[in-house]
């Protein structure tokens, strides 16, 4: 194994690689869209055009249920838009009673920050240093880093590797991680497996095997659940609470999203013991210094957590899935992630230039979707991204999946089955 740090410059490969694509998206108009009101999955634009939109990752329509304004509201009014002092110093009660929520939610103890991102660089060097109470390393960490995880870690390879190497691999094949583990307990390091569990541009993750493996090897598993909070789950707990031996928990270390279908903002870490957590608040920089958290989303987030820690999440989770069997049932195995338990669909196109031109066709539909182009997936791989949510209408629906069909068969593109290279 290579344990010198790579002298590759992330970020710039990166904007080098999407900045032409990138630009056709925005000359397309595409993406850049300026927005002047919305109502539900209705937005209109600047430009009066008025579209259904399936950009938004709000996959249980949480952000306009009134609870929610009236809770982002009144914490407002009661400590103003923000306290501007570093919660090692001050908490206020909102904050305090977020936290003993989420506790619940997401069975641990949980800390919160102003996004996922956030929590990721903040608590990732705590975690390789070692002085995480419960999660002990031998000489220091191994970081096994999946491809395709999301930017928000991909981008801290260079401090990862201020405390022990690096490997990428592919996390959905469980032999390439076991490998890696086996390589980093060969070399005397800790394993620390970084994945999402629902991909934003893949399907789900094997979480529990992961687990095996960090049990197995003595590492972790840090798992970013962003897309699977709120969704999946008694309480709304995520898809990797669910999918994970209870066992086997003491190994995990759970990265959360309030921000999606959660239906406020921040993102949250939930890590084993309070002691765990205590360090968190206390030496983890973005934590401290990263800013105050939003009072109207603090506020948003409580009401969030009480209709999570209600029957009626289980009401909306079922709203979601009836929606995700509709479009399967209407566009069929085409689809990417088809019959698989996570809200975001694609439709597989091929060639950039005929993925633009679809989701023009869509947009002249009045549709809006993500275009996903190079290097977010590769080369000729292009494909639309359909963020499906519990407060779609079957109407809504039925138009995407018409639009989808008529657009192939307008433009003459070929669709591509899950099959196809």
């Amino acid at each position: 194994m290579n344990t010198q740090q790579p002298t590759v410059n992330w970020v710039k490969n990166r904007v080098r690689q999407a900045r032409d694509d990138q630009q056709q998206l925005f000359d397309a108009g595409l993406n850049g869209l300026k927005l002047a009101r919305r109502d539900g999955k209705h937005i209109e634009l600047s430009s009066g055009e008025r579209l259904t939109e399936f950009l938004s990752c709000s996959y249980l329509g949480l952000e306009y249920d009134p609870r929610l304004v009236q809770g982002a509201v009144e914490a407002v009014e009661s400590f103003g838009v923000q306290f501007a002092a570093a919660r090692t110093r001050a908490l206020l009660p909102p904050m305090c009673e977020l936290d003993e929520l989420l506790n619940q939610i997401f069975q641990g103890h949980t800390v919160t920050f102003n996004s996922v991102g956030s929590a990721h660089l903040g608590c990732l060097p705590l975690l390789g240093s070692g002085e995480l109470p419960s999660y002990p390393l031998r000489r220091g960490p191994s970081w096994i880093v999946d491809r395709a995880a999301h930017a928000s870690m991909q981008v801290l390879q260079g401090i990862l590797w201020q405390f022990g190497p690096v490997q990428r691999c592919d996390c959905s094949v469980v032999e390439q991680v076991e490998q890696a583990c086996s390589t980093a307990v060969a070399a005397g390091h800790t394993p620390i497996i970084l994945t999402d569990s629902i991909g934003s541009m893949r399907g789900l993750y094997p979480i529990n095997r992961l687990l095996q493996l960090a049990e197995r090897f003595e590492g972790y598993l840090y798992a970013d659940d962003a897309h699977g909070t709120s969704i999946h789950g008694a309480a709304g707990g995520g898809y990797a609470l669910v999918a994970a031996d209870e066992r086997l928990r003491n190994r995990l270390i759970l990265l959360s999203s309030l921000s999606k279908a959660f239906g406020a903002t921040g993102g949250a870490i939930t890590v084993l013991t309070a002691g765990d957590a205590e360090m968190i608040r206390r030496h983890a920089s973005t934590y401290t210094f990263g800013g105050p958290l939003s009072m109207g989303g603090v506020g948003a987030a409580v009401a969030s957590g009480k209709i999570h820690l209600s029957p009626e999440i289980g009401e909306l989770q079922a709203a979601l899935w009836r929606n995700t069997a509709l479009i399967d049932g209407l566009l069929g195995p085409v689809l990417g992630n088809h019959d698989v338990a996570s809200p975001i669909r694609f439709v597989r196109v091929g060639a950039e230039r005929d993925a633009i031109s679809l989701a023009l066709h869509l947009r002249r539909q009045a549709i809006a979707v993500t275009t996903a182009l190079f290097p977010v997936v590769a080369k000729g791989e292009a494909m639309l991204r359909l963020a499906i949510s519990a407060n779609h209408s079957q109407a809504q629906l039925q138009n995407l999946a018409n639009a989808v069909t008529g657009g192939f068969a307008e433009l003459g593109i070929r669709q591509r089955g899950a099959g196809d290279e």
